[in-house]
């Protein structure tokens, strides 16, 4: 835990609102996490109250995205490049996929016209792999691929295996989703702590 401790220490306020909130694809938030000085420490103790009170996070799938982020950089002892660059040109390892890794796969499966919808959507490797009510209608969702056109997206889905196991520390449940929303988020997700 002390080893932890020290390496959340290390990641300074500047990028936990620059680097990984754009890593989550919620680079919308980053004035309000400047603000508040949001640092590795404190991002280690954020709860949804936090979340939503103090740093304007209200939509409930952000809330989810940020706090499974949170989750990650945990297992991941806050080491901010563990496993990282390891799957940066290959398909393997998608717990620590950032947005924007997500939006390179979506082009290479072709769905290149629907890549860009995943900006600001909060979509990242630990919502794929962490949250169990995550699926292939779930990617069409955030994509905002048409009901008539979701047919292909379970085959493009599988190929990505089965990432290690990581500790859950929170259960999922889900709630209806739709694109049609401002910033293109999940609601579909809620954390029950």
């Amino acid at each position: 835990m002390c080893f932890s401790l020290s390496k959340a220490a290390d990641l300074d306020h500047h990028w936990v609102a620059q680097a990984w909130l754009t890593d989550v694809g919620l680079p919308q938030y980053s004035q309000f996490f400047h603000t508040h000085l949001v640092d590795g420490r404190l991002l280690s103790t954020l709860t949804r109250t936090d979340l939503e009170k103090h740093l304007h996070v209200s939509k409930k799938a952000h809330q989810n995205s940020l706090l499974l982020g949170i989750q990650l950089l945990h297992t991941l002892s806050f080491d901010k490049e563990s496993r990282r660059s390891e799957c940066g040109n290959q398909n393997t390892d998608p717990v620590v996929w950032t947005c924007h890794r997500i939006i390179k796969w979506i082009k290479e499966i072709d769905l290149k016209e629907f890549a860009d919808n995943l900006q600001n959507s909060g979509v990242h490797g630990a919502i794929m792999v962490l949250d169990p009510s995550f699926s292939s209608d779930t990617m069409a969702t955030a994509l905002c691929i048409p009901c008539n056109n979701r047919a292909g997206l379970d085959q493009e889905v599988e190929p990505l295996g089965t990432p290690p196991t990581l500790h859950r520390q929170s259960s999922l449940s889900s709630s209806s989703p739709s694109c049609h929303d401002d910033q293109q988020s999940l609601r579909r997700v809620k954390v029950e702590h």
